[in-house]
């Protein structure tokens, strides 16, 4: 009885929705201007791939996102197009961000290539299924 009663709130963030015709929605914005990292108010993280303890794996998860604020959203390439991947063997962090203001973000991060494993991509996609990618700033090696 109460899964008849699914409401507004609740947030399909896993089902790939087709490509928007009108376009690439985010095209020209920047991460903060989609995702103002201030404004998350929790981060729900759901996959971590690393060795580190959950809390600094959070904490690296937010560093991560207020260092590419500055990032221009592209549009996902075909691999790209289902950012949660439900334990999708190409991702290192995967995450649900809930913000202030009630918005919901589903966020995957997977590990540089092409030669920059210093770097990582990170895909974004909201409640109403816009998704973008982005890239993360590298950090100095040493």
């Amino acid at each position: 009885m109460a899964a008849a009663g699914a409401g507004a709130a609740d947030v399909d963030l896993a089902k790939a929705l087709p490509a928007d015709r009108a376009g690439f929605a985010w095209q020209g914005r920047t991460l903060a201007q989609v995702l103002p990292v201030e404004g998350i108010e929790r981060l729900v993280l759901l996959k971590a791939v690393t060795s580190a303890p959950a809390g600094l794996d959070m904490r690296n998860l937010r560093r991560m996102l207020h260092e590419a604020a500055a990032m221009p959203l592209q549009a996902p390439v075909q691999g790209e197009r289902q950012p949660l991947q439900a334990g999708g063997p190409d991702t290192v962090w995967e995450a649900v961000l809930l913000m202030r203001d009630g918005g919901v973000f589903g966020l995957a991060v997977r590990p540089g290539q092409d030669g920059q494993a210093h770097r990582h991509r990170a895909c974004l996609t909201d409640a109403s299924g816009r998704r973008g990618c982005f890239d993360i700033p590298g950090q100095a090696p040493g």
